[in-house]
């Protein structure tokens, strides 16, 4: 996304953090509060500086000025959001997306870079069918709040309350709401019952695979680009052969639809064989947005596994990239473990590989 609001140059862009960008975005997150909010605790700094850290519960973007003279982007502000359906915070309820450490670069003051990742967070929330954009802030912020204000956000008195932030520092954390559509009325499930999902196994060319394999792409090829567009000709047919993927190869194909039959996950099996084991490779998995953080993604893997299992796998086998932090900690959180890069990945440094043993199971059992 290029932004143009208010004063903000035509060549700011706002994307989520690089891996290599870590480090600066974390500086200028924590320049940015020393510079409005004095000295700050070593320990508060460092947790400002952890952008690695954040990026494994939530979506860190930042707004950089790409240039023109060939350096390094310069990063002007960075915001953590939350993914859907994972809050960062407990200001947040259902159906609402909150954001934090919103940050601007001293230098950078002035250029409306704080309203422009604002603003990329309302439309995140409302691409994601967010009724409302929440965060919490502490009382000595009053430059953000003048923002908020400008932009409608309100204050959510019944949030509000004390905090302990760091070990002995306790501040009362102002509550802002952004409201984009009345709030929903009773959800159709009880509190605490898990969302139905139907699993459905379909061909690769299903019509409905194929557009959320497009979904996927569209929003998972932008975060690698750049490390593409640099390569020359024969570099761009390597990549195009191993990310490739031939439809004969694969052996199933899984949608995941909610209650009203909406597809909303998928994900394939491909036929490879590693280092004299027959094994699986998980490919494709997606998630629409909508979905995410309420058990599509676990009924997905879950189903992948069980046919794996059924074709006689020792293990699954899994690549992705290391701008994908949300779904490493998924597949590690589902029990998949590191492994060295595999073929036909070896050639890109950036990826990241997992496997997952499948033991026998005993069906009388």
């Amino acid at each position: 996304m290029t932004t143009t609001t208010g004063t903000v140059s035509k060549t700011v862009t706002i994307r989520l953090v690089r891996t290599e960008e870590y480090e600066r975005a974390g500086e200028v997150t924590a320049a940015a509060y020393s510079h409005s909010y004095g000295e700050l605790s070593a320990q508060y700094l460092a947790s400002l500086r952890d952008v690695a850290g954040r990026v494994r519960t939530g979506d860190v973007w930042i707004a950089v000025d790409e240039g023109s003279d060939g350096a390094a982007p310069a990063i002007l502000g960075t915001v953590w959001v939350a993914r859907p359906n994972r809050p960062l915070a407990e200001v947040a309820r259902p159906g609402e997306t909150d954001f934090r450490q919103l940050a601007v670069a001293p230098e950078a003051r002035g250029r409306g870079i704080g309203e422009a990742l604002t603003r990329h967070v309302i439309e995140l929330a409302r691409a994601r069918g967010s009724h409302r954009v929440v965060m919490n802030s502490g009382p000595e912020m009053t430059g953000a709040h003048a923002l908020y204000a400008k932009l409608g956000f309100e204050r959510l008195l019944d949030r509000e309350g004390d905090w302990e932030v760091e070990p002995g520092r306790i501040i009362r954390l102002l509550s802002f709401g952004y409201d984009l559509a009345p709030e929903p009325g009773r959800p159709t499930e009880p509190p605490g019952v898990a969302p139905t999902w139907v699993v459905e196994a379909v061909s690769y060319d299903d019509p409905r695979a194929v557009a959320l394999r497009d979904e996927m792409d569209a929003e998972v090829g932008p975060r690698y680009a750049d490390r593409f567009a640099a390569g020359d000709a024969a570099e761009a047919e390597a990549a195009n052969r191993a990310f490739a993927v031939d439809p004969a190869t694969i052996v199933a194909t899984v949608l995941v639809s909610d209650a009203a039959g909406s597809p909303v996950a998928h994900g394939a099996l491909r036929d490879l064989a590693h280092d004299g084991i027959r094994d699986l490779e998980i490919k494709r998995v997606f998630v629409q947005p909508r979905a995410r953080g309420a058990g599509a993604s676990r009924v997905l893997l879950a189903e992948l596994e069980r046919i794996a299992r059924e074709r006689g796998a020792a293990r699954l086998i899994l690549q992705t990239g290391d701008r994908q932090q949300d779904a490493v900690a998924l597949y590690e959180k589902l029990g998949y473990t590191p492994i060295g890069i595999y073929e036909p990945y070896t050639a890109f440094a950036f990826s990241q590989c997992f496997e997952k043993p499948l033991p026998d199971v005993d069906p009388t059992r």
